[in-house]
């Protein structure tokens, strides 16, 4: 948005006869670090939302998701940085999760299956995936995994029908011998993959290409336990720190990511530390769907929400945030007006 002194005005939503005036809010960050997020949960559902770039270079991506949910960066420093877990050995399951390949979008190795068929391991070849069983490897097409790119990846093991799909379609099989299996790698013990995972899911069962669809398109803002298979869901690894919001009672730390389900825990092995970063909504939010306010520029929104994120890009940025809140509570919104922008 260009100019140093206009002042925009977008109509969006209005929370309609449940509005009611006064009930300010005002939010102040004086340097917002460049590339990092503010994130604002408002007490109330907003009425008017205007906010004051003060910066005097770079830009604030201004926007709502009401999904604030994290991610982890696995950390770079060593071949060895990994998370491991061991599970009850099973023969037929499913291991699903996202990555977002920030450094190369030829994938180092991303998961390894541990305590069965030695060499049974995804990671990339070009821009596509080589799977290997007992040592044996597949390679699919080229061009499912792009950089900077979000993708879904998930594992189904079977015997002899072993299967890799991305983004809910078929990419990759391998009909060797897999047997069975207890406990899983990410990252790897050697040539380990050392950008972003997302939501990690373990099934006590063999999808079928149906089920991981359903899996793939229900994963905006999925919640695993909603699958048809949820029933054989072992283990899910949110990576989540709560940063934002309090989404569980412990929050997952660098050392350990917590199993939301079970007990299996994904704990850190390797000399790295890793950071947790924007999850797939959020940061997709940020990247796609904001509104982007230059510096010295004010914008003014009449908008019903639950909550913003701001982003500093280019610079470090400096910004007030004023709102004026309806009596209406965040939690009864649904109730009484239906979904805000941020749904």
């Amino acid at each position: 948005m260009a100019g140093s002194s206009d002042t925009y005005r977008v109509g969006l939503q209005n929370a309609g006869s449940y509005i009611s005036s006064g009930k300010p809010f005002l939010k102040t960050n004086a340097s917002l670090s460049d590339g990092a997020t503010e994130y604002i949960k408002f007490p109330n559902v907003t009425k008017t939302i205007r906010i004051k770039n003060h910066s005097t270079s770079g830009t604030l991506k201004v926007g709502f998701a009401d999904n604030a949910r994290r991610a982890f960066d696995m950390p770079g420093t060593g071949a060895n940085d990994r998370f491991e877990c061991t599970f009850t050995s099973t023969s037929a399951f499913t291991v699903s999760f996202w990555i977002k390949p920030t450094t190369s979008a030829t994938l180092d190795r991303v998961i390894e299956l541990d305590g069965g068929a030695a060499n049974t391991r995804l990671q990339g070849t070009g821009t596509g995936l080589k799977f290997f069983v007992a040592g044996s490897s597949q390679n699919s097409g080229s061009g499912i995994i792009v950089q900077n790119q979000w993708a879904q990846i998930t594992v189904v093991i079977n015997n002899t029908d072993n299967k890799v799909y991305v983004n809910g379609s078929l990419a990759v099989s391998n009909t060797t011998a897999a047997g069975a299996f207890t406990g899983l790698t990410i990252g790897a013990d050697s040539a380990n993959y050392d950008d972003i995972y997302d939501d990690m899911y373990l099934y006590n069962s063999a999808f079928t290409a149906e089920e991981v669809e359903e899996l793939y398109n229900q994963g905006s803002y999925f919640d695993p336990t909603d699958h048809s298979q949820s029933g054989n869901l072992t283990s899910w690894w949110a990576f989540e720190d709560n940063a934002y919001r309090d989404y569980f009672d412990v929050a997952d730390t660098t050392s350990t990511i917590n199993d939301r389900i079970g007990s299996n825990n994904l704990a850190k092995a390797g000399s790295g530390t890793g950071a947790f970063v924007n999850g797939r909504q959020l940061d997709t939010a940020a990247t796609s769907h904001s509104l982007v306010l230059s510096a010295n520029a004010e914008i003014e929104l009449n908008v019903k929400t639950k909550s913003m994120f701001l982003v500093a890009s280019g610079a470090a940025q400096n910004f007030d945030v004023y709102a004026s809140l309806t009596n209406i509570p965040t939690e009864r919104m649904y109730d009484l007006t239906g979904p805000g922008i941020d749904d």
